[in-house]
């Protein structure tokens, strides 16, 4: 991991964390600004490599009629996603990332529109919303030119669900302060944050989930091959059986025997070739991710 020093970053983004420290009654020591500096380098990297992946491109203003969706990068650290423009509206979505190591606060309008047009180190102001105002922009992302409406959506989607839960890490990360070891991919965690980003409460949402399941399950025993989505497709496969065998545990060099097991099917699950190239182009070093190791195939 690079080094990143405080006294480097730009002089807007300083003063933003200035002041997020002294919001939060956190000491402003070195130590204190090393580490906001170091988690503010890294959804900067995680926000220019998503958006770059996804097509998307930065401008620095966005026109009021302009009918492309964004999303925004504010000094602070949160994200505004904004949804194409579709007559006179678009749907808008706020997420108050910051120092937050939970789920992040979500506000949304469905009847948002631009003010006016909105530029690189100035206010955003909307009508229609719940948001009337953002602090200054970092960073305006857009979807490129001839796009259809539902091909920007699912990038600004998937461009907004990728980048809230990956500052949220990054905050866990390098959090100032002890974070209880909750992980934020649950199952819990999951029902709770689509529940509260789609308006609905947590039992609507965990129902939702869990016949979605039920159907890729049933589709499975079934002997079909369901597709999940953009993840992938699950499938039974015949599995010959397999004679006893004795194997060395490489830890201990104890021996152990692996026992027969019967021909039967098996469940399969095989990723896309899209989610394959996605995670090949991961940068390791954002959440510590190490080289070198060796995992199974699927």
């Amino acid at each position: 991991m690079k080094e990143v020093k405080f006294e480097d970053l730009p002089e807007a983004i300083r003063k933003q964390l200035l002041s997020l420290i002294q919001d939060s009654g956190l000491d402003g020591d070195e130590e204190t600004r090393k580490r906001l500096a170091v988690i503010w380098d890294e959804k900067y990297r995680l926000f220019t490599g998503q958006v770059g992946a996804l097509g998307m491109e930065l401008v620095p203003e966005l026109g009021k009629e302009d009918t492309r969706g964004a999303v925004l990068l504010t000094y602070s650290g949160s994200l505004i996603s904004l949804g194409p423009l579709r007559g006179r509206s678009r749907w808008l979505e706020y997420a108050s990332i910051k120092l937050r190591t939970d789920v992040p606060e979500l506000v949304r309008g469905d009847k948002a529109s631009l003010a006016g047009p909105i530029r690189l180190d100035q206010a955003a102001v909307f009508e229609g919303c719940p948001v009337k105002r953002s602090s200054a922009l970092f960073r305006i992302a857009v979807c490129p030119e001839g796009l259809s409406a539902d091909d920007q959506e699912r990038r600004i989607r998937e461009a907004t669900v990728y980048l809230t839960n990956g500052f949220v890490k990054l905050n866990r990360t390098h959090s100032l302060e002890p974070v209880p070891e909750v992980d934020q991919f649950t199952a819990k965690a999951i029902i709770g944050y689509i529940a509260k980003k789609n308006g609905v409460t947590q039992l609507a949402a965990r129902g939702l989930i869990e016949d979605y399941l039920s159907m890729v399950e049933t589709g499975m025993l079934l002997g079909e091959r369901v597709s999940v989505g953009k993840l992938g497709s699950a499938s039974l496969r015949y599995q010959a059986a397999r004679k006893a065998r004795l194997t060395r545990n490489l830890r201990t060099g104890e021996e152990l025997l692996i026992p027969a097991k019967p021909a039967c099917l098996a469940p399969r699950f095989t990723f896309s070739q899209a989610v394959k190239d996605k995670c090949g182009s991961v940068d390791p070093t954002l959440f510590g991710a190490e080289e070198g190791g060796e995992d199974e195939e699927d």
